[in-house]
Order: structure tokens, then C-alpha cells, then sequence
């Protein structure tokens, strides 16, 4: 089993992305909205929605800011209402289920400034993704991956009649580790449209030896029914996502500092779990742990469970 701790991604590692930042205006201090204008701050950037009609000269960063006061009890927002990261800052806000779309093709190019040695991607909708890493402009390592699962193909039947099945998420953990190289990710759908959730990269901590290939998960729906007094439903469709529980052997003497370095992760730090690099195991997760214990111990060796909530 692996960690990839993410390396935060802002205006320093962006080198390039394909996507343009034009989802709406930019807010002018100059110009009055009504209610329900969208705009964007290429500062920050965010989406703002306006909350009052005449909105003039209140800067949504700032109030934002304001709101952040620790000393303001129950804050609400009175012009501005934040709806989330531009299209071309999804793919790193850590928030996989708001996906960065564009037609055909989404191409970033990302200057980490440390050794990275994995990429991950999730919520992906493309036909294939290809990454290269590059040092001092020469190509050190490239892979294609076909964003296509064949595993619901059984039979001649199924192979002319199954729909095809996308994975939506990939992970690659053999980058050669040089500090200043350049990654590309390019996800592609030739004539469609190409959707990413989130992209991360960083380096790799490994934790030990999975007590079986992969792990153990289950599903969280977030969705809820609600029934009247009547006995109507009314059904609310929410985001769904994995609880990932890993069971790791890992010697004794390393117990202490995987417990140090697992504690750098807590209060719901981001990371890509990884028990095995296959998607179609759904042995991988992005998200934060819940908690971990040894739940087995021997002379040399013991048992750990991790157990991992991914974010929607």
C-alpha cells in the first residue's frame, strides 16, 4: 500500500492549462448587478452569484474575507454568495464531484518544485489520458491509459451489445523522481466533451504489504427519502461516495513513524490511498482517513487497519 500526499497546486505550479478563466464577467468595482449575477475573480478564482439587486462596489474577496473572521459569530454572506472554483481551478480545488469540462481535449501542465513520484485523477470522463514528464525539456516518461473497462464484456454477446463502461479514475506510481521536471496530463475525447473531477500529484509514502490485493470497501450515498404524512416520497439525489477500509502488514519497527506520518494527515487532510494501481479493483481512494488501528500484532509484523472516507 501507498500514500500520495497531494502537493498543493496554485499560480507557481500552473505552468499551462488548456482550459480558458472566462466562465463569467470579471467583477468591476465599477459596474452594478442585479440579483443572480454571476461573476468571476481571477484573484481568488472564484464564481460569485450576487445576492441583492444594485450590487455596487462590494468586492466578493474581501467580504469573503471579512466573513472569515474568526471573531463574527454565524456569519452570512449579504452581496455575494461563493458557488465554487472557476472551470480551470476545479481540477484542483479537492472537490472531485465539481468536474472542469471543455470540448475534446483538457491539457494542464504543472511545475510541482519538489520530486513527485505519483499522479492521480478522479471523476474523469475522457476516452484516454496520456502523461509525460519532462526535465530540462527532455521527455523522462510518458504513459497512455485508455479510460475503458472491458471487464463487463463476458461473452461475444456482451462484446457487440454491452455498452461501453468508462473508468473514471487512474493512478500512476512509478514517475522517476526529479525535482524540477514538468508534468503534462492530457485527457482526450476526439468530437466530445472531456470532464476531469480533480487532478493531484506528489510524492509517495509507503505504508506496507496489503493483507490481500486491494482492500475493502463500501458505498455512502449521501442522498436522502423523505415521506409525508400521507406516505408520498420525495427523494433528494446526492452526491455518492467509497469507504475505503485497507488491512496492511507492516514491521513493527516502522510503527512509530507511519503513526507520525499519518498523523500529519488528520483533521481531513486530502491524500490518494492506493492498496493497487488497478482502477477496476476500486482499491483507491481520495479522501482523508478516519481513523487507524493495529489490530493484530506479532513478534515482528502487525496488522493495521486504515479506514478512509473519500470526498465527494
Amino acid at each position: 500500500m501507498k500514500i500520495l500526499k497531494p502537493v498543493p497546486i496554485g499560480e507557481a505550479q500552473l505552468v499551462s492549462a488548456s482550459i480558458p478563466e472566462t466562465d463569467h464577467p470579471v467583477w468591476k468595482a465599477n459596474v452594478t448587478y442585479a440579483r443572480g449575477a454571476f461573476v468571476i475573480s481571477r484573484a481568488s478564482h472564484t464564481v460569485y452569484r450576487s445576492l441583492q439587486d444594485g450590487n455596487l462596489g462590494h468586492d466578493p474577496d474581501l467580504e469573503q474575507l471579512a466573513l472569515a473572521d474568526p471573531l463574527i459569530d454565524d456569519p452570512d454572506p449579504v452581496q455575494w454568495q461563493v458557488i465554487g472554483a472557476t472551470n480551470r481551478w476545479r481540477l484542483f480545488d479537492g472537490k472531485p464531484s465539481a468536474r472542469a469540462t471543455a470540448a475534446e481535449a483538457i491539457t494542464v501542465e504543472l511545475a510541482p518544485g519538489v520530486a513527485i513520484a505519483g499522479v492521480a485523477g478522479f471523476e474523469i470522463s475522457a476516452a484516454k489520458v496520456r502523461v509525460t514528464l519532462t526535465n530540462a525539456g527532455a521527455e523522462i516518461y510518458a504513459r497512455e491509459i485508455v479510460m475503458q473497462d472491458e471487464t463487463v464484456v463476458g461473452d461475444w454477446s456482451g462484446y457487440f451489445f454491452e455498452p461501453i463502461t468508462e473508468l473514471s479514475e487512474f493512478v500512476l506510481t512509478d514517475l522517476p523522481p526529479y525535482a524540477n521536471a514538468v508534468l503534462k496530463v492530457e485527457a482526450l475525447r476526439p468530437g466530445g466533451t472531456v470532464s476531469i473531477g480533480q487532478l493531484v500529484c506528489g510524492p509517495l509514502w509507503p505504508v506496507g504489504r496489503t493483507a490481500i490485493k486491494g482492500s475493502g470497501f463500501q458505498g455512502v450515498d449521501f442522498s436522502y427519502v423523505a415521506q409525508d404524512e400521507f406516505g408520498d416520497l420525495t427523494t433528494v439525489r446526492r452526491a455518492a461516495t467509497r469507504l475505503s477500509s485497507f488491512e496492511v502488514w507492516v514491521e513493527n519497527a516502522r510503527l512509530l513513524g507511519l503513526d507520525a506520518r499519518l498523523r500529519t494527515l488528520r483533521g481531513g487532510t486530502a491524500a490518494v490511498w492506493i492498496g493497487d494501481d488497478d482502477p477496476r479493483k476500486a482499491a483507491m481512494n481520495y479522501g482523508f482517513y478516519r481513523g487507524y488501528r493495529s489490530a493484530y500484532q506479532t513478534d515482528a509484523w502487525s496488522l493495521l487497519q486504515i479506514d478512509v472516507q473519500g470526498i465527494v
